[in-house]
């Protein structure tokens, strides 16, 4: 049963070796013209700002420029948290939408793994560890779907998402396919910054954050991951998890997410969605060019 689920899973990801993109240099296309701009509106930025004591307090970076190119290349959210002053900016309704999680999941799935084992609940082996690196250093599913298998399915990334208080990301709803779980861009901010506050003890939450900086520069289906935050500044020093599916909900995503700066100071997010129709180096460019816009205008 065992394999067949994740002969499944990895069908249902649509994580074929024709569709892999083994090297990609990002092309970065142009700002969006008309169309961005008039969409505008659909994307009105946060006027509160999270964790603030003062309206005074800068944001972490102008949103406005990433937020209208996204609007012209598909549906898009956008998040950014500065933990030094703890304000926060996304996209409005496109950082709220939820999408298919792709491989980001693995990560939930990972840090709620090593919680288990921090209080107690779980004993784990060295193999383990070793398809807990595989899963997050290669973005290997069969690594993932075994991990998942042997420690509750669903009910791993439904307690992970309590634990966190995601109240806008949902389990997925067929168990078999643990990169269907709904996320938020907002959700996955609020997720890692959970994790970098204390949701493990610091042994378990280096050893985790340790593996998304060592991501290889392709995963193990062929997939580059190359792009969007994985390709920005290395003194950043950045702990990233890409994620890409096609086709489950009809739609093609890509995902670029990432903690990075001194002292882990920004969580970026990045989520796409667009038609299957169009290539995987739509979703390409379009994180990188976010991711870009983004990068530039952090504080430093």
């Amino acid at each position: 049963m065992r394999g067949r689920a994740t002969a499944q899973a990895l069908c249902a990801l649509g994580l074929v070796a024709s569709l892999a993109v083994p090297i990609w240099t990002p092309a970065l296309p142009p700002l969006a013209g008309a169309e961005a701009t008039s969409r505008t509106d659909a994307l009105r930025l946060t006027e509160d700002v999270v964790g603030a004591d003062s309206a005074d307090i800068e944001p972490p970076v102008n949103i406005d420029a990433a937020s209208v190119y996204a609007a012209g290349r598909g549906t898009a959210g956008v998040a950014v948290l500065d933990r030094q002053t703890g304000s926060y900016v996304d996209n409005g309704a496109g950082a709220h939408t939820a999408m298919g999680s792709a491989s980001v999941i693995k990560v939930l799935m990972a840090e709620e793994i090593l919680h288990r084992a921090a209080v107690g609940q779980v004993q784990l082996a060295a193999t383990d560890y070793m398809r807990m690196e595989t899963m997050l250093v290669d973005s290997d599913d069969l690594a993932a779907s075994s991990l998942y298998n042997q420690f509750g399915g669903v009910t791993l990334i439904a307690a992970a998402l309590t634990r966190h208080e995601l109240t806008e990301s949902a389990a997925p709803i067929d168990p078999q396919y643990w990169g269907n779980t709904k996320i938020t861009a907002s959700d996955v901010v609020a997720f890692y910054d959970s994790v970098l506050d204390g949701s493990l003890p610091a042994p378990s939450r280096e050893y985790l954050f340790g593996l998304l900086r060592r991501f290889a520069p392709i995963a193990s289906d062929g997939f580059g991951q190359l792009f969007g935050l994985a390709g920005g500044d290395p003194t950043l020093n950045a702990a990233v998890k890409q994620g890409w599916m096609c086709c489950l909900d009809g739609v093609r995503n890509v995902h670029s997410t990432a903690v990075l700066g001194e002292q882990d100071r920004y969580v970026v997010v990045i989520l796409t969605q667009y038609p299957p129709s169009l290539p995987w180096e739509h979703g390409l460019a379009t994180t990188t060019e976010v991711a870009r816009l983004v990068l530039g205008g952090l504080h430093r």
